[in-house]
């Protein structure tokens, strides 16, 4: 229960300015990924009590997020370093996953490693996949789709049920 949907929002505005900044930045260190994944799951934790707090809001339910989805082809990684040699990278499918799926992904993610991009090393997503995907699948939920998704729902007038 959100008796107060605000600070919640508010944070999530927050957590889109700081991850905007992060798709810039060119010196990474062990804490900008600590800082980064902090605020995915942070963010995909207060998105979620919206989601459940936010009654008769369909759309909010209903919103799909799009994100690409990279099949296993070998065994499941054992950390976040092995994943390049597990998924089939060169053969990702388009697909949609809801607000809460994606909640869950990254909630429940035993795979998050960060994706770059090729031609400069900057941040351009996350690849995740929770305890239950693992065995199947990975997701690359683009940096630019998530931070659009945290000022969308930050500046969303919500009812609580």
């Amino acid at each position: 229960m959100v008796d107060d949907a605000n600070p919640w929002k508010d944070e999530l505005v927050k957590i889109a300015e700081r991850l905007e900044a992060k798709t810039g930045q060119t010196r990474w260190t062990d804490r900008t990924g600590l800082l980064i994944e902090r605020d995915f799951v942070a963010s995909a934790y207060a998105m979620r009590k919206l989601v459940e707090a936010a009654g008769g809001s369909a759309a909010l339910r209903q919103r799909r997020i799009p994100v690409r989805r990279f099949e296993l082809t070998g065994s499941r990684p054992l950390s976040a370093d092995d994943i390049t040699d597990c998924y089939d990278f060169d053969n990702g499918r388009r697909t949609m996953l809801s607000l809460v799926q994606l909640c869950h992904e990254i909630l429940h993610s035993v795979v998050f490693a960060f994706c770059c991009g090729e031609t400069e090393d900057l941040f351009d997503g996350i690849y995740v996949s929770s305890d239950g995907d693992k065995n199947e699948y990975v997701y690359l939920v683009l940096a630019s789709d998530f931070i659009a998704l945290c000022g969308d729902i930050g500046t969303l007038d919500l009812q609580p049920r």
